[in-house]
């Protein structure tokens, strides 16, 4: 309901980089958020397991496409496994930008208005073995804002029936890519 009050689920939020260590957030659902789901800026050492993350992300203020069903942003090491990033309603399933050594592995990232995987001045990047599929615009989107992203590896994935691309890259990131399957994006 777009008159809902702005909310939004899980704040984890430090006033310079690597302030905030050793977060874990396993076996919990977060839904319904009109904000982020889940925002983490300035961590290391996250760990996501076995989490659900869905119908995050509408287009309160500022706007569309600017809350996610997670949102990480500059963070070190990161390992995100066996969750689902589903629905979100104007937002990306995962959205990382300015991160390093992230590990994506064994997620479900589908339905999201805009792409399951949205990565932006990041380095170290794995992405490997997950279900990428029906996003509005692709199922991974690598950007470069300011700087490119760099080592980022794209492995073993089921990317299906995304609107624009399956992979898609905007910039000069240093992308390798290998085993994975897409169909009818």
């Amino acid at each position: 309901y777009w008159y809902a009050p702005s909310r939004e689920g899980i704040i984890l939020l430090s006033d310079s980089t690597h302030k905030m260590q050793n977060i874990s957030l396993q076996n919990v659902t977060v839904r319904n958020c009109t904000k982020n789901g889940v925002y983490i800026a300035g961590a290391s050492n996250i760990t996501i397991d076995r989490c659900d993350f869905d119908n995050n992300g509408s287009n309160v203020v500022p706007g569309p496409g600017f809350h996610h069903n997670m949102y990480l942003s500059h963070v070190t090491k990161v390992d995100v496994t066996d969750s689902r990033f589903d629905s979100s309603l104007w937002g990306n399933g995962l959205h990382i930008t300015f991160g390093s050594n992230i590990r994506i592995t064994g997620n479900e990232l589908a339905r999201n208005a805009l792409s399951g995987i949205y990565c932006a001045e990041s380095d170290g990047v794995d992405i490997s073995d997950n279900l990428l599929e029906g996003n509005n615009i692709a199922g991974i989107y690598v950007e470069q804002l300011m700087d490119a992203c760099t080592q980022i590896n794209i492995s073993g994935n089921l990317i299906q029936y995304n609107g624009v691309a399956g992979i898609q890259s905007i910039g000069n990131n240093s992308i390798e890519m290998q085993d994975n399957c897409e169909l009818g994006n």
